[in-house]
């Protein structure tokens, strides 16, 4: 099987999005698929992860130049990085959001023009059977959509979050452009013969919004964890000199730790609290994160430190008392974070402040996991606290149920389902 797989993100791009897709392109590769990878040249990104270059199986690679506000924000500021990487951290969220609603479809778009010059001379060489894009950006599907009618070849479209089915954050900003974005996601979708989506929900939402016809061309593959990962990961524990409470990943839209931190100055001030008690957040944040940090109350409890290689990720997660997921609850009932597998699987408590009908808060009870609570409400963080701080330093638990998660297996799966489609293609 020979897939031209395409998608903006990729390694050494760090992040959820490129380690979806490296994971899926190596695991594709082993169950015997051959994948020309299209992708886009060096830019200005938060966080880049050169160790996931030693785990790519790609059959060949294409880079090209973009247009986009990131690739001519590192051209504009060749040579200096901490200048432009300042320039994008500091700028706050409701400019960089302007800017990103000033596009049709997405930011993104300026890599249209290149992806399809690259796709038409890859594709003009014959040999690939299907085409493979992973979304976001969603301009690329257009891409991808075009380049399939042209070469009248099968379309796997990849849909790692919502696209107009977003509910809680608006990066539309005008009618016009969400009619413009729903009438293409329609056309893409009516074009697509397997639909593959990060969770369950976001299959549902593409049915009951697009066609019930969807739900049969839809495929699940969550973004799970990868036992790969877990063996040659040293065995740590929390350090018994503090209780720390630690988060790994971004903090965007909607998303906040306010209400935790307003939760455990209440508890400080009840001396509820840990005395040794130190919150560490990982990642790359943006400037509303350090000034809610900064306001909290409790900021000598709080520790931002840059974000982490994936292996150093996996290593810390061990050494923590505690993780924190977050998810707002405006957010559609098919979010899940890519972390919470990569939680499951270390087997700390996890303190969920996710909502309670969404499929974060059902993943997390399946896999025996309890204290969740909405991440607004200051009294149920303070319930879950407190039962928190009863287990201090407790035994790792790893339920078995988490295994049918395990990235290898599902991509397995996905392969056969692959197969079957150009199968019944002939």
């Amino acid at each position: 099987m020979n897939i031209l797989y395409i998608s903006y993100f990729y390694p050494p791009l760090g992040g959820p999005a490129a380690l979806r897709n490296l994971k899926t392109v190596r695991y594709l590769s082993q169950a015997g698929a051959s994948i020309h990878l299209l992708t886009v040249d060096d830019i200005e990104y938060a966080y880049y992860d050169e160790s996931l270059n030693d785990l790519r199986a790609e059959s060949s690679i294409t880079r090209t130049p973009s247009l986009d506000p990131m690739a001519l924000l590192k051209r504009i500021m060749k040579g200096k990085k901490a200048q432009s990487q300042a320039i994008y951290k500091q700028s706050p969220e409701r400019l960089k959001l302007f800017i990103r609603r000033l596009y049709p479809i997405d930011d993104k778009i300026g890599w249209l023009p290149y992806l399809l010059r690259a796709g038409r001379s890859i594709l003009s060489g014959g040999g690939i059977e299907l085409i493979y894009v992973s979304c976001g950006p969603f301009s690329s599907a257009i891409g991808a959509y075009k380049l399939a009618n042209e070469y009248a070849l099968p379309l796997v479209v990849d849909y790692r979050d919502y696209w107009t089915l977003l509910s809680d954050y608006d990066l539309m900003g005008s009618r016009l452009k969400r009619a413009y974005s729903v009438a293409w996601e329609k056309r893409i979708l009516k074009r697509a013969n397997l639909i593959v989506t990060a969770t369950k929900g976001i299959a549902e939402a593409l049915a009951d919004s697009f066609g019930s016809f969807l739900a049969e061309r839809s495929f699940v593959l969550y973004n799970g964890h990868d036992e790969a990962d877990f063996h040659a990961l040293p065995s740590v524990h929390p350090s018994p000199e503090e209780y720390s409470l630690c988060y790994f990943g971004n903090i965007y839209a909607r998303r906040s730790l306010e209400y935790l931190y307003q939760a455990i100055l209440e508890l400080e001030r009840e001396m509820l609290t840990p005395s040794n008690l130190k919150i560490r957040l990982y990642g790359n944040f943006n400037r509303e994160v350090h000034e809610e940090a900064l306001h909290s109350g409790i900021k000598e409890r709080i520790e931002l430190l840059p974000q982490l290689s994936h292996h150093d990720a996996l290593l810390n997660m061990q050494k923590s008392d505690a993780l924190i997921l977050v998810i707002n609850s405006s957010s559609p009932k098919g979010t899940l974070t890519s972390k919470v597998f990569e939680y499951l699987r270390i087997g700390r408590p996890i303190l969920a402040l996710v909502p309670h009908h969404g499929e974060a808060a059902t993943l997390l009870k399946e896999c025996g996991q309890n204290l969740i609570c909405p991440m607004e409400s200051v009294s149920a963080i303070k319930a879950s606290l407190l039962q928190l701080f009863s287990l201090e330093h407790s035994e790792t638990r790893v339920s078995p149920r988490i295994h049918h998660y395990e990235r290898g297996t599902q991509v397995k799966a996905l392969h056969q389902r692959l197969e079957m489609m150009l199968s019944d293609k002939l």
